[in-house]
């Protein structure tokens, strides 16, 4: 029986993975926008598109953490810290997703710079560690890259590539490899719209589209919907005067439930 379980939650973990999960893994405010950030900038984007660090202008903090359709066994934290200097931006990530029986955890080392004025580029080498009990565990070295161009005013352009080597985690289970493209429109000062498509080469195409909207001052709201499978995303932001931010978000999906994330983020202000 217990090699049954075992079986059934290694599956949908890895399943997970591919979706969303650690291999895929993103900061609470994006999860409020159903995950559409590849053109997220900023400490925000260290998670989600190594590009936008680019334009980080502080040194920078983010820690996340979510409790996958409320089970024990599916928690995914994610924390990242970056430092913006001359030569461009360096930072570090790491990730962890699972339970005792089946594990996995990323540590990224990152860089990211601005080539033109409107353009910047990231690049994250990954250490990735698989464990699942009566198997053993694995090491697997892969790397992700990140583009974000501001083609026209208020309108950023991202794209995002995991994985482009195809590596096997377990016999007949490979690391995904997954393409991100999407947009960040700021409409106004207490408006910004979302969209974004990925391509994970197993499975069908995923749309996600998101809004955030400046309720009160610095007090945001963020709503969220992502298909394949059909899910909605609700979200609270709140920034404070001395960097330090707090986020809340959920994930709604129809059959399997809600999906609770938590999330602190700190710029340091000079």
């Amino acid at each position: 029986m217990r090699r049954l379980v075992l079986f059934f939650l290694t599956f949908l973990s890895i399943s997970i993975l591919a979706q969303d999960g650690l291999i895929n893994s993103t900061d609470t405010r994006s999860k409020g926008v159903a995950n559409a950030s590849v053109a997220f900038t900023g400490i925000n984007s260290i998670l989600s598109n190594q590009a936008g660090l680019a334009e980080l202008e502080h040194i920078g903090f983010l820690l996340s953490a979510e409790q996958r359709y409320l089970l024990n066994d599916l928690n995914n934290f994610g924390v990242g810290f970056a430092m913006p200097t001359n030569s461009g931006t360096f930072g570090v990530s790491v990730n962890y997703f699972g339970f005792e029986d089946f594990n996995q955890s990323k540590i990224g080392l990152i860089y990211a710079r601005k080539l033109m004025e409107k353009l910047s580029v990231g690049i994250q080498f990954d250490l990735l560690n698989t464990q699942i009990s009566e198997y053993g565990n694995k090491n697997l070295l892969t790397f992700e890259i990140g583009m974000q161009s501001e083609l026209m005013e208020n309108l950023l352009i991202g794209f995002h590539l995991y994985n482009p080597v195809k590596l096997e985690i377990i016999e007949d289970e490979f690391l995904p490899t997954i393409v991100r493209a999407g947009v960040t429109y700021t409409a106004s000062k207490k408006l910004n719209l979302h969209a974004e498509l990925e391509k994970d080469f197993d499975f069908p195409f995923v749309f996600k589209g998101g809004i955030e909207y400046e309720l009160v001052s610095e007090f945001w709201l963020r709503i969220g919907v992502h298909t394949n499978p059909t899910a909605l995303s609700f979200g609270l932001g709140y920034q404070m005067k001395n960097g330090l931010r707090f986020d809340l978000a959920s994930n709604y999906h129809q059959e399997l439930g809600f999906t609770p994330s938590i999330g602190l983020g700190y710029d340091l202000k000079k």
